[in-house]
C-alpha cells in the first residue's frame, strides 16, 4: 500500500499538444500582457500548471516568472503559492529533489505570512518527497510537524490527511495496531466533515491492516464497501486502488488467479486514463508475479520490465528492489539459478542502499536457496551467518523493546506498592493520632471532673 500525493484543493490539469490546445496557451499569455501584476501572478501559476503534463520546462519557467513578481509585490502568499505548485509539478514528474526544495520553501514563505495551514500542507508534502525514498523516520517527522500544525488550526479534513499518512508510515513498519489507529481517527474525522472520500479511502487502508493480520473475509468487505464509495464519488484513482487491493487478496490469500487479474486490469486501465506512473508501475510489478505464479514466465517477465522502465523514469529505488527480489523469485521457480543469483544480489545492494531491511532479509534468505541449490557451500554459510545475524538483530530489538516493556511494568507496579504502602503508613498513623486524641480527651475531661468536684468541696466546706 503505497500512499499518493495527498495535496489539498489542487486541481490537476492534463492537456495533449492539440492545435485546440495550443490555443488555449496563447489566449492565457495574451491575457497576462494586460493585467495587473497581482492578476498576472495568479495567471502565470495557472499556465504553469496547464504545461505541467505537457511541457515541463515551461512549467518550470512559468511557475518562476509568477514567484518572482509575486516577491517584487511583497505578497507572501502569492510567492508561496507560486512555489507549492511548482513543488507539485515536480512531484508528478518525478523530480523528488527539487519539489522538496520548493516545498521547504514555500512552507518557509507561508511561514512569515501567517498561513499556518498552507505551511503545513507544504511540510507535509515534504514528507511525502521521504516517503518516497523510503526515509520512513524523516518521513514521519515532517507528518507530525504537520500534524501540529493543523491541530493548533483544528482543521479536521486536514489533520486527517496527515493522520492517514503516519498510518502508512507505521504500516511500512509492521506497526499494524498504530496504523489502524491512525486510520480510525481519520475516519472519525471523515465523517464528521462529510467527507465520503476520505471516508473510502480509509476503508481501503483498513482493509489492508486486516489482510495483513490474516482476517482475509473482513478485508474483502472492508474493500468492497470502498468500492461503493469510489464509485458513487467518482472518484477514479482511489477506486483503481481499490481494485488493485482486491486483486492482491484473490491472489496472495485465495490464490484465485482469475479473479486477480480481473481486478489488476480493471486497476490498471483506471491508473492508464488518469496517467498515474506510479500505480501503473505497481500493477505491472503486481501482474509480473501474477503471471509467475500461474507460470507464464514470458507474460511476466514482460510485465517486470513494463514495471522497472516505470519505476527508472520515477527513479524510486524501491520499486526497483521489488521488481528485480520478484524476477528472481521468478527465475528461481524456473531454476536458471544463475539469473536468480544476479537478481537477488541486485535487490540486496539496493535494499541496504536505502535500508529496506525486510526486503535486505528477504533477500539474503532467497541466495541462501539459490547457493543451496547450487552446492555453493562457501557462499551459503556467508548469507546463512549475514541473514542469522540480521535476525538476531531483529530478535535483540524485540527482546530490548520486551524488556523495556517488563521494567517499565516492574516500575509502576513499584510505584502503586509504595503508593498503597504509603497510603496504610497514612491510616495506620491517622488511627494512632485518633487513638491519641481520644486518650487525650479522657485525660483532660479527667481533669476537668477533679476540679470540678474540688472547687465544690471548698464551697461546700466554707458553707459550712
Amino acid at each position: 500500500m503505497k500512499n499518493t500525493l495527498t495535496i489539498l484543493f489542487i486541481t490537476l490539469f492534463t492537456f495533449s499538444l492539440s492545435a485546440d490546445n495550443y490555443a488555449k496557451f496563447d489566449s492565457l499569455k495574451s491575457e497576462i500582457a494586460k493585467v495587473s501584476d497581482k492578476e498576472k501572478v495568479d495567471l502565470l501559476i495557472h499556465l504553469s500548471e496547464m504545461y505541467r503534463n505537457v511541457k515541463f520546462d515551461d512549467c518550470i519557467i512559468y511557475g518562476q516568472k509568477a514567484a518572482v513578481i509575486a516577491r517584487k509585490l511583497n505578497n507572501t502568499n502569492l510567492e508561496g503559492k507560486a512555489f507549492k505548485s511548482m513543488g507539485i509539478s515536480c512531484y508528478i514528474s518525478g523530480n523528488y529533489e527539487t519539489a522538496l526544495d520548493f516545498f521547504l520553501k514555500a512552507a518557509d514563505i507561508f511561514k512569515k505570512s501567517g498561513n499556518t495551514l498552507q505551511q503545513a500542507n507544504c511540510i507535509n508534502n515534504a514528507g511525502l518527497i521521504y516517503d518516497e525514498w523510503s526515509d520512513y523516520t524523516k518521513a514521519e517527522e515532517y507528518y507530525q510537524r504537520a500534524l501540529d500544525l493543523k491541530e493548533k488550526l483544528n482543521d479536521k479534513g486536514s489533520i486527517a490527511t496527515t493522520l492517514i499518512n503516519m498510518g502508512n508510515i507505521n504500516f511500512y513498519r509492521f506497526n499494524y495496531q498504530k496504523s489502524l489507529d491512525y486510520y480510525y481517527r481519520a475516519k472519525l474525522l471523515f465523517t464528521e466533515e462529510g467527507d465520503i472520500t476520505g471516508v473510502g479511502k480509509c476503508l481501503n487502508n483498513i482493509a489492508v491492516i486486516y489482510k495483513e493480520w490474516g482476517n482475509v473475509d473482513q478485508s474483502v468487505e472492508y474493500l468492497n464497501e470502498a468500492v461503493d464509495f469510489y464509485k458513487e464519488n467518482n472518484k477514479k484513482l482511489l477506486l483503481s486502488k481499490a481494485y488493485t487491493n482486491l486483486a492482491n487478496t484473490y491472489c496472495d490469500q485465495y490464490k484465485n488467479y482469475k479473479k486477480a487479474l480481473y481486478y489488476y486490469e480493471k486497476s490498471l486501465a483506471i491508473k492508464k486514463e488518469v496517467d498515474d506512473l506510479q500505480g501503473m508501475a505497481m500493477v505491472y510489478n503486481n501482474m509480473g508475479a501474477l503471471y509467475g505464479n500461474m507460470e507464464d514466465f514470458k507474460k511476466a517477465e514482460s510485465f517486470f520490465d513494463k514495471s522497472r522502465s516505470l519505476y527508472n523514469k520515477l527513479e524510486s529505488l524501491s520499486g526497483i528492489v521489488m521488481v528485480d527480489q520478484n524476477e528472481g523469485k521468478i527465475a528461481m521457480l524456473q531454476k536458471k539459478y544463475n539469473s536468480a543469483r544476479e537478481f537477488f544480489l541486485k535487490s540486496l545492494k539496493e535494499a541496504e542502499e536505502i535500508n529496506l531491511n525486510d526486503y535486505v532479509s528477504a533477500n539474503q534468505e532467497y541466495l541462501l536457496k539459490v547457493y543451496a541449490a547450487t552446492c555453493n557451500y562457501d557462499q551459503f554459510n556467508k548469507y546463512y551467518n549475514l541473514f542469522i545475524k540480521g535476525k538476531d538483530t531483529l530478535i535483540n530489538q524485540l527482546n530490548k523493546a520486551k524488556l523495556a516493556e517488563i521494567e517499565a511494568k516492574y516500575m509502576a507496579e513499584e510505584q502503586l506498592n509504595k503508593a498503597i504502602n504509603l497510603r496504610k503508613k497514612n491510616e495506620k498513623s491517622t488511627k494512632v493520632i485518633a487513638k491519641y486524641k481520644l486518650l487525650f480527651a479522657g485525660l483532660i475531661g479527667t481533669i476537668i471532673l477533679i476540679l470540678v468536684s474540688f472547687i465544690l468541696y471548698l464551697r461546700y466546706n466554707r458553707t459550712k
